[in-house]
């Protein structure tokens, strides 16, 4: 696994908040995420993280990922 493909992290807005944030039900949890990955210049990439996770590797993930909750997620797969 290379370095570089995961090096959009470090400008991630979500790695400077409180990571219970992207947890619905949990401290705000989704509406809060969804604030902040609104203005994350790397919002497209975690988006597509997200969605290679769940496609390639059938991943479940659980809370808010590029904007997107769990159940905004499946619903875009089932679509």
């Amino acid at each position: 696994m290379s370095a570089a493909r995961y090096a959009w992290m470090s400008d991630a807005l979500c790695a400077q908040a409180d990571p219970d944030t992207w947890i619905e039900g949990l401290a705000g949890g989704g509406h809060a995420a969804k604030r902040i990955c609104g203005r994350c210049p790397v919002k497209p990439a975690c988006e597509a993280h997200a969605d290679h996770l769940q496609a390639h590797d059938n991943t479940q993930l659980r809370g808010v990922w590029g904007g997107r909750t769990q159940n905004q997620r499946r619903q875009q797969t089932a679509a």
